[in-house]
This record gives structure tokens, C-alpha cells and sequence, in this order.
């Protein structure tokens, strides 16, 4: 997925970068507005997200010779907005085209709503269709399994997760990579608050992370994982 980030503060394009990478998004970043705006016919991106944060001047031109070339459904343009972005600037963005604004502060909730987004227009890969919760929230789950050959136990720490399936990233990169994409292994734990649940998985992708969707879950751990996503979010945002 091409991918323009139009910003510059520093943190705000390392933690998008951290989040999106694993599900398969590549990057180009603008620090400078005009220069990504000479090279948009040759990039054709497929996404582009903007800082009006930091760029308050030049986001509409940006979008309306975005919108010249390709519609709201050919390239998705995201705003990132802050305390300073008026209600008229957010109709602006409307009629403009603008696919989705967030918060430039990049909190759980405006990640969970940057998910929305990409699965509005089908940008997520894995067939999980289900809202995903950030790594932040995972701090009693924990994730496991033996790999189906060396039967090696693979650990590591799960970076998103919704309720049919999770990204994980090994501790040992190098133990999981012959494990193959649609490849499915049986018999593996999940720790929900320090009970553990038997699932049965299928590798989506194996890359910098292995995507992981849930074959077979038993109804007891549904239930439990998703009480905790649901008492979770009620503490995020209670």
C-alpha cells in the first residue's frame, strides 16, 4: 500500500510508521508540502496522510490537485487535526474530499478510528473484518505457540488484536521465518489475564510481523476476550 506522509513532527510519523508497517503499508514522507505536492503524479498514492498540524497552509491545495487526478475511492486522504482546527476548516475538508480526519495525537482512540478508516475502504489485507485494538491494550494478554516443525516455542508480544485474530511480533524473528503465509498450526495459547485459551490459527502474513487470524477459538475464550477488549475500551475512554 503507497503510502505519502505529509508531516513533520518527528514522533507523530514514527508512531504511525509503527503501527502500519506490520500490516503491510510502505512510505514515502514529505518533510516539506511543496516538494510532496510536485511529486504526487509520479508517487500516485494510494494513501496520504497529512498534518494540518503542521502544515495548516497547504492541505487544500494538496487534496483539491489530489482530487484533480483521482476520486475519494482511488486514493484516500487522511487529515490529521488538532485543537486548533476550526469547525470551518472541517467543513472545508469536507466538501474537499477528505476521506477521514484524526487526531494528531495519535491516542488509542484515533488509532482504533484510523482502523475504521482503512477498513472502510478495504485497506487491511487480512480478511479480519472486526475492530482492532492497539498493543497498548494488551498488556494481560499474552500470545504463544510451538512452531509446527522444530516445535520450538515461539513468545513474543502482540501489537493489535481484535476478536478474530492478532498481530504478533516474535521475540526470535529468525525462529519463525520458514513459518509460510496460509500456513494454519494448531494447539496455540492465548493468556487472557493470566487464563489461558486454546486457539487454532492460520498465518495471514509472516514479515516483519506474522498477522494471524483465529480459526477456532473455544466459546469461553470469545467470551473472555472479548469482555476484556470491552472493559478495556471502557477504561480508555470512561
Amino acid at each position: 500500500m503507497k503510502t505519502v506522509l505529509v508531516i513533520e513532527d518527528q514522533d507523530t510519523s514514527e508512531r504511525i510508521i509503527r503501527h502500519l508497517a506490520p500490516l503491510g503499508f510502505d512510505f514515502i514522507h514529505y518533510l516539506n508540502p511543496v516538494k510532496a505536492l510536485d511529486n504526487i503524479d509520479e508517487i500516485d498514492p494510494d494513501l496520504v496522510i497529512f498534518s494540518a498540524e503542521d502544515f495548516p497552509r497547504h492541505w487544500k491545495p494538496f487534496i483539491r490537485l489530489l482530487r484533480g487526478k483521482q476520486d475519494r475511492e482511488e486514493s484516500v486522504f487522511i487529515l490529521l487535526t488538532g485543537e486548533n482546527f476550526s469547525s470551518e476548516e472541517a467543513s472545508k475538508a469536507s466538501v474537499l474530499e477528505v476521506n477521514g480526519m484524526v487526531d494528531s495525537q495519535l491516542q488509542d482512540a484515533a488509532i482504533q478510528h484510523l482502523q475504521d478508516i482503512f477498513a472502510r475502504y478495504n485497506f487491511l489485507s487480512e480478511p479480519r473484518s472486526d475492530k482492532r485494538y492497539p498493543g497498548t491494550w494488551t498488556e494481560d494478554l499474552d500470545f504463544a505457540f510451538t512452531h509446527p516443525r522444530t516445535y520450538a516455542l515461539i513468545t513474543g508480544a502482540i501489537t493489535d488484536i481484535s476478536l478474530g485474530g492478532l498481530n504478533f511480533k516474535p521475540d526470535m524473528p529468525q525462529a519463525t521465518a520458514d513459518i509460510m503465509e496460509g500456513e494454519e498450526i494448531e494447539g496455540c495459547s492465548l493468556s487472557i489475564t493470566n487464563k489461558i485459551f486454546q486457539v487454532d490459527i492460520k498465518v495471514i502474513r509472516n514479515s516483519r510481523q506474522i498477522a494471524i487470524q483465529f480459526i477456532e477459538i473455544d466459546s469461553s475464550g470469545h467470551t473472555a476476550l472479548m469482555e476484556y477488549l470491552n472493559e478495556t475500551r471502557y477504561r480508555q475512554t470512561g
